[in-house]
């Protein structure tokens, strides 16, 4: 009874003393009438760990009539509401979303780390909509109250996606050194490197996390590195490995422009008579890959497609 509320615990002991004073009808019908009320209070909660299982099962439609049934219960709480408006953004809804993460950030949680998870959800919506110093602040201030892993990950993806990449180095080298083995702070530096022509650099680290990495946009910028420098065969591996994981919406690429560079790259190969399929790696003297050029160029609003990459 220890995780009990107090309010919980006098109800409790009222009725346990009516029952055992002689009123027993009285102290079953008040028993009763407190689960029934232990019921619909946790209705909310209910639902949004049943939402949850459902996403993690990829059944988003499911998820989201869960989450929505949560979110518009009489005593649903924040965290619900903004986990519901999460939900919606990354599902493209993003009108719908503004509403549930607006209403989520504007009531009170007790809990100051629920209460900044809103405030992220909040700015990576700002950020889809192309607020980008709006999002930023917003997680800046964020990350003055609390330093964890997610807060880096934004706030390192979003510098990086405006293009503020001296900033985005700074930042992104602080988060690799608070958490030097999430995934995504190390792409997210990796790619600073690679965007400031820094290669040599955002190689050692794809390479340090490629074998693991579970998001296309680590094995999609490895291997433009690898083709860049002739290196055929690895690159290869990567391209395909990219083609097979999903971009995230929330994600500065797609899955169309991942799968259209594999197939300029393989089409380059096959204009140099490199076979692919071979196991054997061919190494050329590493020229400039013309294809590449674009690609030298900071992200912009236009190629705006999660930081939540693994997700």
């Amino acid at each position: 009874m220890k995780n009990l509320p107090m309010i919980d615990i006098i109800v409790l002991l009222g009725i346990v003393t009516l029952i055992y004073t002689g009123n027993r009808s009285l102290g079953n019908l008040l028993l009763i009438a407190y689960m029934a009320f232990t019921i619909w209070k946790n209705l909310p909660m209910f639902y949004a760990v049943s939402g949850s299982k459902a996403y993690n099962r990829g059944d988003m439609e499911k998820a989201l009539r869960l989450f929505k049934k949560a979110s518009e219960s009489r005593n649903t709480k924040p965290n619900i509401v903004s986990s519901y408006g999460f939900l919606l953004l990354r599902n493209g809804n993003m009108e719908e979303a503004e509403h549930y993460l607006v209403k989520a950030s504007e009531e009170v949680d007790r809990d100051p780390r629920l209460k900044q998870s809103t405030i992220l959800n909040l700015a990576i919506l700002r950020w889809k909509q192309g607020r980008f110093d709006e999002a930023i602040e917003m997680v800046e201030k964020s990350k003055e109250e609390f330093k964890n892993t997610g807060v880096y990950q934004i706030l390192g993806y979003l510098l990086m996606s405006k293009g503020d990449l001296e900033k985005s180095l700074a930042l992104n080298t602080e988060a690799h050194e608070f958490n030097g083995s999430d995934a995504v702070i190390a792409d997210n530096l990796a790619e600073t490197y690679y965007f400031l022509g820094e290669k040599d650099k955002a190689e050692a680290i794809y390479e340090d996390i490629s074998d693991t990495v579970k998001f296309p946009e680590a094995l999609y910028y490895y291997g433009l590195i690898l083709w860049d420098k002739g290196k055929w065969h690895k690159a290869n591996e990567m391209f395909e490995r990219a083609t097979q994981l999903k971009a995230s919406f929330l994600s500065n690429i797609t899955d169309a422009a991942i799968a259209e560079k594999y197939e300029e790259f393989k089409s380059a190969a096959a204009a140099k008579g490199i076979d692919l399929s071979s196991e054997v790696e061919t190494e050329e003297a590493p020229d400039t890959v013309e294809s590449l050029g674009s690609e030298e160029v900071a992200v912009t609003e236009e190629s705006s497609e999660e930081t939540n990459k693994e997700e």
